[in-house]
């Protein structure tokens, strides 16, 4: 990926250029922004559309204009603002996603810096410009045998005369984590199996390595622990999901040290289910295709370690993914058993189909043992998420005001949206049990999030702790996009408010035609990805 910041529009060259218009401006008519006033001086073209009624300036509009006469691009790109004082992150981020469809291949040159919200500084507008377009544009052949691959933009240039060339990287490096998160997520189950999960992590540290080298400023590890390992610490809980299954649990730990050792660090777990049929506790056929995606929390956390580690930021980030299938068989764990955890604390187990939380009770036990300054855990833990929320928003479990409000800030940056949801409380009485210190499942109506955010609390570190249900959010709602890689957005703008991209900023401003070339970790990873996928394939 080339990036390339240039001050003149003029001498732009690139496939593809992208324009705004505000609805909405003098009488009523749409307004030009400054670029489009220049584009549109080569034969007015946009003002055209304008007086002919077939453009209006609306939010995610779009006309294409094809080999514009004195301008040397492919394409232009003119899209709809919306009115100035309706203008928002969302909008903001909603264009660059539209644009993505019409930008296809190549280089796009944006214009981005002109439509900048007056909350928001241009570094934010390059990032997420840079973000959502790239995530946007990204499209996975899968396994498909015929057919060529999809294109890739393949260079940005920004239009402006601010120095954000390291923002832009930062966008770079966001978009190639939520694509290889995305791209763990598409894998079919016979492939993404728990060893799958491990490989991947080793393989983003043996990249780590080869690209970052002895220059790096802070180090990337790994750890799995296999089934005798995880039995032998005393995870009863991750140990009991998997004994449906014929293939063995792990239990990953993938550290990024940014900071000084002695800094308690982030502790990230992510559910690591791979394939959950539901246990003895058999889920519905008609949409068990989907439980694909119950690994989507592993995924998250792992890109957020892989992108803390790239942008070397100055922070200890660790994320924790206990991995298992949750498969029906003769020695699988029955409804009625009871465990012990990591924690001590023993669980009755009332319905299989709520193991989620049984192996995220281990997971947040380990994470206790780290003793973090936070520590944030993502799962698509429960359906009663999705009957509250819907499909768009996720649910944000947390008791730490502070916390709240920072994650809340980083969900309206990034455009993540979450709602603050309540736990604790009256909700701990519905998960007492007569036989173990507590059952997984409340043995009352409703509340399901509630409660299962409740059942978290009690292995939860003693330190700020948030619970993100991305049941309906993890996966695309129309079932044939596949993952989401959210709430990755939201979790790399936390964590860089929390401390800054080092090595994203020794990028340098580049003024007209002198190009920063700089490689992403999209490209690395997606051939690495292809060589591991081939190689499962031929198991």
């Amino acid at each position: 990926m080339q990036i390339e910041v240039e001050n003149k529009l003029t001498e732009l060259q690139a496939d593809t250029l992208v324009v705004g218009v505000w609805c909405g401006g003098e009488n009523g008519k749409p307004e030009l922004t400054p670029s489009a006033v220049a584009v549109d001086k080569a034969g007015g073209l946009i003002s055209a559309q304008i007086e002919a009624g077939d453009f209006k300036g609306k939010p995610s509009e779009v006309a294409v204009f094809y080999g514009v006469a004195g301008l040397d691009f492919k394409r232009v790109i003119v899209v709809g603002l919306g009115m100035k004082d309706a203008f928002s992150e969302k909008t903001f981020i909603n264009v660059h996603r539209k644009v993505a469809r019409f930008a296809k291949s190549g280089s796009v040159a944006l214009t981005s810096a002109e439509w900048t919200l007056p909350e928001r500084d241009e570094a934010w507008a390059a990032r997420s410009a840079v973000r959502e377009l790239l995530f946007a544009s990204h499209k996975s052949r899968g396994l498909k045998t015929k057919g060529k691959g999809p294109q890739a933009v393949e260079k940005i240039l920004w239009v402006s005369e601010t120095d954000v060339a390291s923002s832009l990287q930062v966008g770079c490096v966001s978009a190639g984590a939520m694509i290889w998160a995305k791209e763990l997520q598409d894998l079919p189950p016979n492939i993404c199996d728990p060893q799958f999960l491990a490989e991947a992590a080793e393989s983003v540290v043996r990249e780590f390595e080869k690209t970052a080298g002895k220059s790096a400023k802070g180090k990337l590890t790994v750890k799995v622990l296999d089934k005798d390992a995880i039995d032998e610490a005393g995870m009863g809980g991750v140990i009991g999901v998997s004994k449906g299954s014929q293939t063995d649990p792990v239990f990953i730990e993938l550290a990024w040290q940014g900071a000084d050792a002695s800094k308690a660090p982030v502790v990230l777990v992510g559910k690591g289910v791979t394939f959950d049929a539901g246990g003895i506790s058999l889920k519905p056929s008609r949409t068990m295709d989907q439980m694909k995606f119950d690994m989507s929390g592993a995924a998250v956390v792992m890109a957020a370690v892989k992108a803390a580690a790239e942008m070397e930021l100055k922070e200890n980030v660790v994320a924790l993914v206990p991995a298992v299938e949750n498969l029906p068989s003769g020695s699988a764990l029955k409804p009625a058993d009871v465990i012990t955890t990591l924690s001590g604390l023993t669980v009755e187990v009332l319905n299989t189909d709520a193991e989620g939380r049984l192996i995220l009770a281990d997971a947040l036990a380990r994470a206790a043992e780290l003793e973090p300054e936070v520590c944030i855990d993502v799962a698509t833990l429960t359906g009663a998420c999705i009957v509250a929320l819907g499909t768009d928003v996720s649910g944000l479990f947390c008791e730490d005001e502070p916390l709240t409000a920072a994650l809340a800030c980083a969900a309206d940056s990034a455009h993540d949206p979450v709602w603050p949801m309540p736990m604790g409380g009256t909700y701990k009485k519905a998960l007492e049990s007569s036989v173990a210190d507590l059952a997984n499942i409340s043995w009352t109506a409703g509340a399901g999030a509630c409660t299962a955010a409740t059942f978290l609390a009690a292995f939860a570190p003693k330190c700020p702790w948030a619970h993100l249900d991305v049941a309906g959010t993890a996966q695309a709602a129309s079932g044939k996009s596949g993952g989401t890689a959210r709430p990755l957005p939201l979790i790399l703008e936390w964590l860089l408010s929390r401390a800054p991209a080092t090595k994203a900023n020794k990028v340098k401003t580049v003024k007209a035609k002198a190009a920063a070339k700089t490689k992403t970790a999209a490209a690395t990873e997606k051939k690495a990805a292809a060589k591991t996928v081939r190689k499962a394939a031929a198991k």
